[in-house]
């Protein structure tokens, strides 16, 4: 084994681990909407992610730049990509379930201004109120951003 190779699944360990964290945290808070964009961790989530991804790439083209590492070290470097995997699975349902909840609530309260908004009842050809007859509604934005 060379020290080299240790090192370098401790530090791609350290890494996944990491991001397992930070994806974890991030997942907690799209559940409780408290989601922000801009946060401190983002940018430290991105060069992780860009420093991750480079990494895996050499292993995978070279897998000799493993070799030899303790068995365990090897066991922990799986569960910590499995556990990445799950939670980045965990986050893009956590995502897209507030997508669909969100752009229900805002198709619902468009629809509702809509059929409040509509134009009154029309006039049939006898001279009576035609509750039947087609009725547009005046015009509505809606920013699909709400």
């Amino acid at each position: 084994m060379t020290s080299d190779s240790a090192d370098r699944a401790t530090q791609l360990l350290a890494m996944t681990q990491r991001l397992v964290s930070l994806v974890s945290t991030e997942v907690e808070a799209v559940k409780t909407r408290k989601l922000q964009g801009p946060s401190a961790e983002w940018d430290e989530k991105e060069r992780l992610v860009h420093a991750w991804r480079i990494e895996v790439s050499k292993v995978k083209a070279e897998p000799q730049l493993l070799a030899g590492i303790p068995a365990d070290l090897k066991t922990s470097l799986r569960d910590a990509a499995k556990a990445l995997e799950d939670g980045l699975e965990t986050h893009a349902n956590a995502l897209m379930a507030t997508k669909t909840v969100t752009e229900g609530l805002v198709r619902s309260i468009a629809a509702e201004i809509a059929s409040s908004r509509s134009a009154p009842a029309a006039y049939g050809r006898s001279g009576t109120v035609n509750p039947n007859a087609r009725r547009e509604a005046s015009g509505l934005a809606v920013d699909a951003k709400a």
